[in-house]
């Protein structure tokens, strides 16, 4: 949405309205909460559970984008800087989820959900190169999460969404018509 004139000023510089300042969330512990929640759906509903497992954090913007330029994201994969809000890091043993602070709840499930799905991929598909596939699988996976969820407002936006996510994701959804969530999961491991 539009920040008003009533917005809320984040410690980051970041502002929000004030619609969303209201599920927003800036405790770790309830982040945590909703964290464990999107995994468990995805993990149970969707079988993508994982051996490893991932730690999650809940990050400020700033922090954020410090990965994002220390990871050289492609600014054409849709994640240009100032977009990104969640990342899933595996560098060695060292297997972390980091979403940002002061999302909306429903924002914060969607976002671990797709992260989640990522993890899942470095599990069972680590050679998994093809852009389409890893962002489209994620966005798949989140979006069923919030199928579970009913949350059928924020799906419907999520199918409107152009570019690379938004192909893989409509890709993903083609896959899982022709042949459920097995095909969806079948066809993840076999792209590499």
């Amino acid at each position: 949405m539009p920040v008003a004139p009533n917005h809320v000023q984040l410690p980051d510089e970041r502002r929000i309205c004030a619609r969303c300042h209201q599920t927003a969330v800036y405790d770790p512990a309830h982040a945590q909460k909703l964290c464990d929640y999107a995994a468990r759906i995805a993990a149970d509903q969707l079988g993508l559970g994982l051996n490893v497992g991932v730690d999650f954090t809940l990050v400020d913007n700033m922090h954020l984008q410090r990965l994002v330029t220390e990871m050289a994201l492609d600014p054409d994969d849709d994640r240009g800087q100032g977009k990104v809000v969640g990342l899933y890091l595996h560098k060695g043993r060292k297997r972390v989820m980091y979403v940002l602070l002061g999302l909306p709840q429903i924002l914060l499930v969607q976002t671990v959900a797709h992260e989640w799905a990522h993890a899942w991929q470095g599990e069972n598909c680590p050679l998994l190169q093809d852009p389409l596939v890893r962002e489209g699988f994620a966005e798949w996976a989140a979006y069923k999460t919030l199928q579970t969820m009913g949350a059928v407002d924020k799906m419907a936006l999520m199918e409107q969404q152009n570019g690379l996510y938004g192909k893989g994701l409509q890709q993903m959804l083609e896959l899982e018509r022709r042949g459920g969530v097995s095909g969806v999961l079948t066809f993840c491991r076999r792209a590499e």
